[in-house]
């Protein structure tokens, strides 16, 4: 295999893939593309694949509008193979779990209950997001606006146990992902998440993991944290004030950009170091802007998660980077977070974003002990003994926090 190839760096391939997308052979027999846009002509198909060292991506299919992608994709399910400019490596094809196309006792497809990405099973016991509902969604969000609540929304508890069950039955995912989109409110939902969070630790020995928008007091991040969650995102997706407000239009408005400042360094003080994470859009603000992100927020003691921008709803204020631009902000993510000693093995997995332990790909490696307790970690062992740790940890504070809560008379 060539050296200079990006299928010799697993990172780099990732990035290439992300951004140019993959041609399907005409041998191909596998179906796993899924239709990433929720209304027509907002994102293109794309396929998951898993690339060697674990490293996930959900790649756009090539879909002939550009210049072609130098990705080529053979085999079936079975036996996939990446071709690019003579060069071939395997790669596993993500196709749908079988838990997906069941339901749940009380008739609930489970597919529309919980989807799989990368170490995460997802749910969103909610649908509809706040800011669609009010006409300001933000422009780049896939659900896009106008998304009326579908019929067996807000998922049942049981329903929600009952998939998880499924899911970690057929091996399929690690962890619980709780997304919540935008409700309202002065805990921003935490206290709908509630009856499902504590259900999920009471029936699985697992780590639950909450991406919601910040709630309006501290008060709502100490309880989080004592209901059960092991980690925490507050998504800030742009860095630039200006360009927040004019893509996030509703989150400006209703939430503002102050309070993410201020919540996410009080929840990296309450929670674990490592797992509290924000999400930075790549492709929206200049690469400069998003450096200075990346800063901030290694500065707070968060993880920085970079998204690649893909959606078609609203184009970019300038060109998008160049692969060897995003390759420099990969390799900074990675040093800055680093240099802030700042654990990364909790944070993994995610097919349409870099994380920071993925980004040591650009930055020469990461040291032999930050990957080896990574490998540790992910084994049965390990697993089990970062979910006692968790406990420990929360029991050794929480009647603190909840003597807090209480004061509070929330």
């Amino acid at each position: 295999m060539n050296a200079a190839s990006p299928t010799a760096n697993p990172g780099r391939l990732k990035l290439e893939l992300s951004v140019r997308g993959v041609r399907l052979d005409a041998s191909w027999s596998a179906e796993p593309v899924v239709d990433g846009a929720e209304h027509p002509g907002e994102v293109q198909r794309h396929i998951d694949l898993v690339l060697p060292e674990d490293i996930w991506v959900s790649a756009p299919v090539d879909n002939g509008e550009t210049a072609p992608s130098p990705f080529v994709l053979q085999g079936s399910a079975d036996d996939v193979t990446l071709q690019c400019n003579g060069d071939s490596i395997a790669a596993r094809l993500v196709t749908p779990p079988r838990f997906s196309s069941r339901a749940t006792r009380s008739g609930t497809p489970m597919g529309q209950v919980g989807a799989v990405n990368g170490a995460f099973l997802v749910i969103n016991p909610s649908f509809a997001c706040g800011y669609a509902l009010a006409g300001a969604p933000c422009r780049f969000c896939r659900s896009g606006s106008g998304v009326a609540v579908e019929q067996g929304f807000p998922l049942s508890v049981h329903d929600v146990v009952e998939v998880v069950g499924a899911a970690f039955d057929e091996g399929v995912s690690e962890f619980v992902l709780f997304n919540l989109a935008y409700v309202g409110g002065e805990d921003a939902g935490i206290a709908f998440l509630e009856p499902y969070i504590r259900a999920v630790k009471r029936h699985f020995d697992t780590l639950v993991a909450v991406q919601v928008h910040p709630p309006t007091t501290d008060r709502w991040i100490d309880r989080t944290y004592a209901m059960g969650v092991d980690a925490l995102s507050y998504s800030l997706e742009i860095y630039d004030p200006q360009v927040l407000a004019q893509h996030c239009a509703g989150r400006a408005r209703y939430i503002g950009r102050a309070r993410y400042d201020d919540a996410l360094p009080y929840a990296a003080a309450i929670f674990p170091r490592g797992t509290v994470w924000s999400d930075l859009v790549v492709g929206l603000e200049p690469v400069e802007s998003t450096v200075r992100g990346v800063d901030a927020l290694t500065a707070m003691g968060v993880l920085p998660v970079l998204s690649l921008y893909r959606s078609a709803g609203a184009r970019p204020p300038h060109d998008a980077p160049t692969i060897e631009a995003l390759s420099s902000l990969y390799a900074h993510l990675f040093q800055a977070v680093q240099h802030a000693g700042i654990p990364m093995r909790w944070v993994r997995g995610f097919g349409s974003a870099i994380t920071p332990l993925e980004a040591r790909f650009f930055a020469g490696g990461a040291p032999r002990r930050t990957v080896a307790m990574q490998q540790f970690y992910r084994s049965r062992l390990g697993g089990a003994a970062a979910r006692s740790l968790a406990r420990l940890r929360r029991r050794l504070r929480v009647r603190t926090v909840s003597d807090s809560f209480d004061a509070s008379h929330l």
